[in-house]
């Protein structure tokens, strides 16, 4: 059987980003933490705390970064996917399902983000990551648009509706 694609893509780059948005939040948190303890503890040459202050940097700087690519990257993938998935308008409806259960799966991750960049020791990564923050915090919306982006690659391509059913 040839797949070349399914509709469950939406869910994986739902819980994808949120696992490594929420990763990147106690990473942000816990690197800055560490070389300042490390700095003052064994901080003998200027050259350790050059490094120590690197991996600071690379903590709060480069780590929302790599997240914003993931994103890019599994979104394009995604909408790839659906260009390239066989459609049928009578799937219309069970994509419309697998996108409510995203956006239903969207919600928890939302508050769960939302409650760990509330938590005191979080909060300042939090503060450090904005971008990460914001889609976070808007992820049923993120999760609604890309999925009914995806919907519309997937069934309004050119010649969609002519794949067979059997």
């Amino acid at each position: 059987m040839n797949k070349r694609g399914d509709f469950t893509g939406v869910l994986f780059l739902l819980v994808s980003i949120s696992v490594f948005a929420i990763f990147l939040l106690i990473v942000g948190t816990i690197v800055p933490q560490i070389s300042t303890a490390v700095a003052e503890k064994i901080g003998i040459s200027e050259d350790i705390n050059n490094s120590l202050g690197v991996a600071t940097s690379v903590a709060e700087n480069t780590l929302p970064t790599i997240w914003m690519i993931l994103f890019g990257g599994l979104l394009l993938g995604l909408f790839a996917t659906s260009f390239f998935i066989d459609t049928h308008p009578i799937f219309v409806p069970i994509f419309v399902i697998l996108l409510v259960i995203a956006i239903i799966v969207a919600i928890p991750l939302s508050n769960a983000y939302e409650s760990l960049s509330e938590n005191a020791h979080l909060s300042g990564a939090a503060a450090q990551q904005g971008v990460i923050a914001f889609m976070m915090l808007n992820l049923p919306l993120v999760t609604f648009i890309i999925g009914l982006l995806s919907l519309l690659i997937a069934f309004a391509k050119p010649g969609g509706g002519q794949a067979s059913l059997g």
